[in-house]
């Protein structure tokens, strides 16, 4: 499609349209735009029938496809409806609205691992600077990587994942609070412990490719919910690394066992492995993903999430993460 095509078109981030479901694909379907006779790809954890039409939502395009989101998913983007500075941050807001992440895990701050090399950028008693100007030197510098904060006094952890400075995931937990919060919430809470004398945090860096493919836990798409109930769970492991890596996809695989104190993550970024992680012994083996396949052939009762990254996400169609400078003004 020619830049003027797309011009014609004239899709806003967060316009509403109807699609046609036209395949099942990896997180949801092929579909049409119809109007515009536009491929588009629209997730969903729900089954469709193909023909089907249905409301949705533009969130931005690259090439000659859209991607979209459900309409009825935008309810509350603020953001959105008043309008963000440029069409690409107004893109990111819009498919960061409509997925809320979720997930429950024990020790959740240690899912984002420590550093690789034991180095930091940054070691501070927050007391002791102005962390709002350093949040937005971090920004301005394009750190990728993570910013890790506890409290003492407070009692709490957290940890926010960052690519080219800007927030891609972020963990908080309180002893008093019985369940982790993730992302927006997390990060709120984050910024204000910040602001706290006490708190400690640590700044360092992390290999790209693992920080895109691990920000899939919070703002991708879940996998394969249904297929696991279809084959046995070393079975279904290997067709869906197979699959990921065959199609050239960016993903984050998370694997559990009860029956062995064992959590491990897998990252695939656009088809080639960068490793795996054991959230429990905090250790990264950067050679390969094939962990991921033990655990789950020595477990009785593995359990297996698998988060996708839409291409589009880390395209130039779209400014990926919140901005930690904007939180901390507000």
């Amino acid at each position: 499609m020619s830049e003027e095509s797309k011009d014609k078109l004239q899709l806003k981030a967060g316009q509403s349209v109807l699609c046609r479901v036209d395949a099942p694909e990896p997180g949801g379907y092929a579909a049409t735009i119809l109007n515009f006779e536009l491929g588009a790809f629209l997730p969903s954890r729900e089954e469709l029938n193909i023909g089907q039409t249905v409301p949705a939502t533009f969130v931005c395009m690259t090439k000659d496809r859209a991607l979209m989101t459900f309409a009825y998913m935008i309810g509350t983007t603020e953001r959105v409806q008043f309008g963000l500075p440029s069409e690409e941050e107004t893109a990111f807001a819009v498919w960061a609205d409509s997925y809320p992440r979720n997930f429950r895990l024990r020790r959740a701050v240690d899912i984002i691992m420590p550093s690789l090399t034991g180095k930091l950028n940054h070691a501070v008693k927050c007391g002791d600077y102005d962390i709002r100007q350093l949040l937005t030197d971090i920004e301005a510098s394009e750190l990728t990587g993570c910013i890790k904060a506890e409290s003492s006094e407070l009692l709490s952890r957290s940890a926010a994942l960052l690519y080219k400075g800007r927030v891609v995931g972020c963990i908080y937990g309180r002893k008093p609070q019985p369940q982790m919060q993730v992302l927006e919430q997390s990060l709120k809470a984050m910024l204000q412990d910040l602001m706290h004398k006490s708190t400690e945090m640590h700044v360092y860096e992390l290999p790209e490719e693992v920080v895109i493919s691990m920000s899939a836990l919070f703002l991708g798409i879940p996998l394969g919910e249904s297929d696991q109930e279809k084959a046995p769970p070393s079975s279904y492991i290997k067709s869906l690394l197979d699959s990921l890596q065959t199609k050239r996809e960016t993903a984050c695989v998370m694997v559990s066992s009860q029956d062995r104190p064992s959590r491990c993550l897998g990252f695939l970024h656009e088809g080639h492995s960068y490793g795996s992680y054991s959230i429990v012994e905090q250790t990264f083996d950067s050679t390969s993903i094939q962990p991921l396949v033990s655990l789950v052939e020595d477990s009785v009762d593995a359990q297996i999430n698998a988060f996708l990254l839409p291409k589009e996400m880390t395209s130039q169609s779209v400014v990926y993460g919140y901005s930690f400078a904007t939180f901390s003004k507000n």
